[in-house]
């Protein structure tokens, strides 16, 4: 069963229940990692490494523009403090080529609000080719998922993603 392969660093997933920021983000791992590990699917960093990229060059812009300025005071170097100044955000509107068929997104998003029990996951499908978006949610109290030492129950909480993903994996091979 796959249930019974659940631990995270072959550790069962145990916290403290009473943290909230804790208790969400063992949930939101917990949840990714029945995306990655039991549909296969496979995590997109794009957008961190385009905001990496984009910072890079902006530092390495900054950089330029410190030193020549240090080397040629301000009235000389002004033309090359307006270049690093214009260029980065030229930099930031070129845009990616795209592939011949592209994949379908997988995202998922969830809320527990401070000083309250109730945890929502939102899973959104948006279909590569028609890119066509669809959701589905649940929201239930975080007791159902933790025991009474504060351990992550997979038992009960897999198939709650299980269930999302399905009903939206059902439609696209309806349609």
């Amino acid at each position: 069963m796959f249930v019974l392969q659940w631990k995270i660093d072959d550790k069962p997933v145990k916290i403290d229940k009473w943290d909230g920021s804790a208790v969400k983000n063992s949930l939101d791992d917990s949840a990714k990692k029945v995306l990655l590990e039991k549909y296969k699917y496979v995590e997109n960093f794009g957008l961190i490494d385009g905001r990496l990229t984009i910072c890079t060059i902006s530092c390495f812009f900054a950089i330029v523009a410190l030193i020549w300025d240090y080397m040629h005071p301000f009235p000389e170097s002004k033309p090359v403090l307006a270049l690093c100044v214009i260029s980065y955000p030229l930099f930031m509107l070129r845009k990616d080529p795209t592939g011949m068929d592209p994949d379908d997104i997988w995202q998922l998003s969830s809320s527990l609000k401070r000083f309250d029990d109730k945890y929502t996951l939102k899973l959104t499908f948006i279909s590569g080719r028609t890119k066509q978006q669809r959701e589905a949610e649940f929201t239930k109290s975080i007791a159902k998922f933790f025991d009474h030492s504060g351990t992550l129950v997979m038992d009960a909480y897999e198939p709650e993603i299980s269930r999302l993903h399905d009903s939206l994996a059902t439609e696209r091979k309806i349609k």
